[in-house]
């Protein structure tokens, strides 16, 4: 791996968000840490969504006025601007390997892992790993392992943040992620000394939430979801009926514990926020119940809460009631000597960039960094640009005997093209059309199996669901019932999946809202109990369109009854939002 010849400079991080882009500039000297610099302003709307660079020539300049803004004394083109990507938008994973492993093979192994795991061809992806030496331990075949955390992007994300540093005028120095970002800044400000002791790092985003277990700085488990201060934003907009803006100008003034609130604008402002931090907290406890799974025991010490979400107040007793852990507010400039630079208001929301803008010798304990930008860019990243990549002269002393090398090879090339071309090719000619009036025939029979097996499949769900129906095996009736009744307008139900002791919905929407409003009316019958959002993510094809899934227990009592004498509650909330194009709302019984 290279790093396109990144050198010593002022440690610079870099934070672009949905709702704004921060720039800050650290140093220590040898009275400590201080923040030399600070530079904020909105970003544009249409230029990041959830969290990604849609337009980067806009953001590029916006980057240009912050570097104005900030007066550095080091010119910009001198300068490396470090960055974190979200969550969910890398792909990570936590690979065992046997200790020391010469790295080489360890190369080998990760890039060969890589392909397993990586959704995309492996060339359009930026790679990087790092050992991760908390990890070691002894399993029970006698060898010892260590964990190698790999994570993974695609080159056209990296692309889009070598146009905006290109646009910006300055160069772009590592990408790490959001989750890692977030330990490296609580670890600086000394949150994880205790050796050996299990804590949770809760890093509340604009765009997702960033779930890691930590010990000794070291993330033993990691995952981001697509919860966070834009989804209670959008809430509250929707819900007041005022713009987003003012929507975030709301949430610090409404606390969510222990406080009556006489203004019904802000009562209403912290039913929402418990709303959604509730949704939050409840994928904290199931990340948490998934790693308790895959290990022994599990004690969680404590609870760093991060990020834009700590504004809201009261958050760090309500993440405490909720899942029974003490948790407090990370404050990642509580060992700086000097944070005059930023207001109070904003700390809580420069963590990421201070985990990027930090050096590893800062900090008083080893954390585990990314650096998604080793490889460099695509070759498209500055096409159509006007600056690019500086030329590079390289000493080339192999280039005559090369040369020679070259010359026999293409000498032994051309005999092995002449027998290929007047003996081998004509046999292989006559075979290859022998196979293609063999596959000519395959196909026509093959052109009927996909409609056959269609046919097959839909009688077999038609099956089940009558002999459900006619055995008294699953409720459906009733479920139908209580879902048609519960199921907001602008939600598509695609599936249903009926048990005797359990209901799956698997659908689309626009809305998230209109998703946990779903969850809350159907929670609310007489038929259907825990109901929970157990998936919800945006389609790649169309970023309008979210995907979710819900379960819910069945009342047996209920099932019993008819559905007339179900009573199902009130929907709690009924909205209207725009059609999905080329959609309609449905229900569609599956196996």
């Amino acid at each position: 791996m290279f790093s396109f010849g990144k050198k010593a400079g002022p440690s610079l991080g870099l934070d672009i968000n949905s709702q704004s882009i921060n720039l800050i500039q650290l140093e220590k000297t040898k009275r400590g840490m201080e923040v030399v610099g600070f530079a904020s302003m909105p970003s544009v709307a249409s230029a990041v969504k959830e969290g990604l660079i849609i337009d980067p020539e806009t953001i590029g300049q916006q980057v240009a006025d912050l570097f104005a803004e900030l007066g550095s004394k080091i010119p910009k083109n001198r300068c490396f601007v470090n960055v974190a990507v979200p969550g969910q938008s890398v792909i990570i994973r936590l690979l065992p390997v046997p200790t020391g492993m010469p790295e080489d093979e360890l190369a080998d192994v990760v890039r060969q892992e890589a392909i397993n795991h990586i959704p995309f061809p492996l060339e359009e992806a930026n790679l990087d790993w790092a050992v991760m030496p908390a990890t070691e331990r002894t399993e029970p075949d006698g060898v010892v392992r260590v964990d190698v955390i790999l994570a993974a992007m695609q080159k056209s994300l990296v692309d889009s943040y070598w146009r905006v540093a290109e646009v910006a005028g300055c160069r772009l120095g590592s990408i790490s992620i959001s989750s890692l970002a977030a330990i490296k800044a609580l670890a600086l400000a000394g949150y994880f000394l205790q050796d050996d002791k299990l804590t949770m790092s809760v890093n509340l985003r604009q765009e997702g939430t960033d779930i890691s277990v930590v010990k000794n700085g070291m993330p033993l488990f990691s995952r981001s979801v697509v919860l966070g201060i834009d989804s209670l934003s959008e809430s509250i907009s929707r819900s007041l009926d005022i713009s987003i803006d003012e929507s975030r100008e709301l949430i610090p003034q409404a606390p969510i514990l222990g406080v009556s609130l006489a203004d019904q604008k802000l009562l209403q402002v912290a039913q929402i926020a418990r709303t959604v931090l509730g949704d939050i907290t409840d994928e904290v406890g199931r990340s948490l119940d998934f790693y308790r799974s895959q290990v022994e025991e599990v004690n969680i010490s404590q609870i760093v809460l991060s990020g834009i979400g700590c504004e809201v107040p009261t958050v760090d007793r309500f993440f405490q009631n909720r899942l029974n852990i003490d948790t407090v507010v990370g404050d990642s400039f509580r060992e700086f000597i000097d944070s005059t630079p930023l207001m109070e208001a904003r700390k809580t929301s420069c963590t990421t960039a201070v985990g990027s803008a930090a050096e590893a010798t800062w900090l008083p304990i080893a954390t585990v960094d990314v650096d998604l930008n080793r490889e460099g860019p695509s070759g498209a990243a500055f096409e159509g640009g006007e600056g690019g990549l500086p030329a590079i002269e390289v000493d080339t002393p192999w280039f005559k005997p090369a040369l020679i090398v070259g010359v026999v090879a293409l000498v032994a090339v051309l005999g092995v093209w002449v027998y290929i071309s007047q003996v081998d090719i004509p046999r292989k000619q006559a075979e290859i059309q022998q196979l293609e009036a063999d596959n000519q025939i395959a196909q026509s029979k093959l052109k009927n199996l996909p409609r056959l097996i269609e046919e097959r499949d839909g009688l077999l769900r038609k099956k089940h669901v009558l002999q459900g129906i006619v055995n008294h095996l699953s409720p459906w009736p009733q479920v139908l019932s209580a879902v048609s009744d519960s199921c907001p307008d602008g939600v598509q139900i695609k599936k249903l999946e009926v048990s005797p002791a359990k209901i799956t919905v698997t659908g689309t929407s626009t809305d998230f809202a209109k998703i946990s409003h779903f969850a809350i009316n159907l929670n609310g019958t007489n038929l259907a109990t825990s109901t929970n959002i157990e998936m919800a993510k945006r389609e790649q094809t169309d970023p309008r369109i979210i995907d979710f899934e819900l379960n819910s227990l069945i009342n047996p009592q209920a099932a019993s009854q008819s559905p007339a004498n179900l009573n199902p509650a009130q929907p709690q909330v009924s909205a209207r939002p725009a059609a999905i194009p080329g959609k309609t709302a449905g229900l569609a019984p599956s196996n």
